[in-house]
């Protein structure tokens, strides 16, 4: 039996791909090679990176004025250092935490200990005023209203007011949407781009999630739970603060608390 073509049919030769000068298809592969080709930096530009930078762009601030009072937290002291296996022994990754407030205090030291492992580990970016900064968007903190806050010397000082109604409208993951506190690593992308080309950007990244896996290694090792997560929607976080994702970028977070009961695991309870 003669099968009879669909009367708009088109022959399969007319909608194939027209071949390229070299006689061969041209492929996704050789579009994004193209493309990485156009934009690599020649052997001399490599050669003078990192480029000075003479002024970082403005750090984040809130969209509106906020009339909370700062929070203030003990400065900065010597503490001693708890070893990667004991924290590893013992942590505990979750979602869902106890009802009680973390200590201001104890939040200041993680922030602080992930600023200082950026510093450390990359100090020519941080001798050049590109620090990673970790905000702290804090619903169950001592002394705070829910807010975002930037720990300032030896106080947080809020940016933004959260609010309940909104809460679930920041985050993709919703059960994110009432941790105690979630760290937001903030990277000036822009500078780092204008310092390092195309490798900016890909540094930054690298950087953030240091600076957040340090910030949990010290929050674990003072007998606090969390969980890395990519961090706000950018729709949402753009209601509250100045977040561009150019000059300043979002890249990651963490939430803390401390272990719900439900939760916590045999090995914790030790």
């Amino acid at each position: 039996m003669t099968r009879i073509p669909a009367r708009d049919a088109v022959p399969a030769e007319r909608i194939r791909p027209a071949p390229t000068a070299a006689g061969g298809l041209r492929t996704q592969h050789e579009l994004i090679s193209e493309l990485q080709h156009s934009v690599r930096l020649s052997p001399d530009q490599l050669a003078v990176r990192p480029l000075p930078i003479g002024v970082r762009r403005p750090l984040v601030q809130g969209v509106s004025p906020v009339a909370l009072p700062a929070v203030p937290v003990p400065a900065e002291g010597a503490h001693p250092a708890c070893g990667l296996d004991d924290v590893i022994e013992h942590r505990e990754s979750v979602r869902f935490y106890g009802e009680q407030s973390v200590d201001a205090a104890v939040v200041a030291r993680i922030v602080r200990a992930g600023h200082r492992a950026d510093a450390a580990t990359w100090p020519g970016e941080a001798g050049a005023g590109l620090g990673i900064e970790l905000l702290v968007a804090a619903r169950r903190m001592t002394g705070s209203a829910p807010a975002i806050l930037r720990l300032d010397g030896d106080a947080f000082v809020p940016l933004a007011e959260l609010d309940e109604d909104t809460a679930e409208d920041l985050v993709l993951q919703i059960e994110y949407a009432w941790s105690p506190v979630i760290l937001i690593a903030i990277a000036p992308l822009a500078d780092a781009l204008d310092r390092w080309g195309d490798h900016g950007e890909r540094l930054v990244n690298t950087r953030a999630a240091a600076a957040v896996t340090a910030a949990l290694h010290e929050a674990c090792s003072l007998g606090l739970v969390g969980s890395p997560f990519a961090g706000f929607l950018t729709s949402g976080l753009r209601r509250l603060l100045d977040v561009d994702g150019y000059a300043n970028a979002q890249l990651f977070a963490a939430s803390l608390g401390h272990p719900h009961p439900t939760t916590t695991t045999e090995r914790t309870k030790q």
